[in-house]
């Protein structure tokens, strides 16, 4: 993504953005990872991430997939990583409440300055609040997903966004005017 879509997005999602510079509104992110882990390291929990991401996939064995992210957390226990694939796995599991906690842990603490990280924490997390009905708790973090630039996100958020229902209801009503002139031309 694009400095000006950052800041598109911001100025969507953050009213209090309106009236600033474009450059000033996309410096809005923080994109300096709080932890810090060695490239060796990252190498082997890449490593152990991908095999338990293959497990799942392969539909083998759940159980071993979150041995092997529960072996990254044991292994450096800020890497986020493995916290946001053990929440999928076990948002897939019906296990919520532990999804959450770990959702939680990224967002709130060892996700901060990894934006990539961060909008798949904060969609992951909407999706589970918009399923308990939390739907206010829901829109703000689909909001926050999609300023970081999860598509996903962007599409539940456009979509509940109450100016993008109102703009998209102007727009059908001028194109049905419009269509309608049209073959009154005709």
């Amino acid at each position: 993504m694009s400095i000006s879509d950052d800041a598109i997005l911001e100025f969507m999602f953050n009213p209090e953005s309106q009236g600033l510079p474009l450059d000033a509104i996309s410096n809005t992110v923080d994109s300096k990872p709080k932890y810090i882990i060695s490239p060796e390291v990252i190498a082997r929990l890449e490593a152990l991430e991908k095999e338990a991401v293959s497990q799942v996939e392969k539909e083998e064995n759940s159980e071993k997939a979150l041995e092997l992210l529960n072996q990254c957390i044991e292994i450096e226990s800020k890497y986020p990583s493995a916290y946001n694939n053990r929440a999928q796995l076990y948002r897939l599991r019906d296990n919520l409440d532990g999804a959450l906690l770990d959702l939680n842990y990224v967002i709130e603490d060892i996700g901060q300055g990894q934006p990539k990280i961060l909008k798949q924490a904060y969609t992951q997390r909407a999706i589970i609040k918009k399923q308990q009905g939390d739907l206010e708790g829901s829109r703000k973090d689909f909001a926050e997903g999609a300023k970081l630039g999860n598509p996903v996100a962007r599409s539940f958020a456009v979509s509940e966004n109450p100016y993008a229902k109102m703009c998209n209801q102007v727009m059908m009503q001028v194109m049905n005017q419009e269509r309608m002139r049209n073959s009154n031309l005709e």
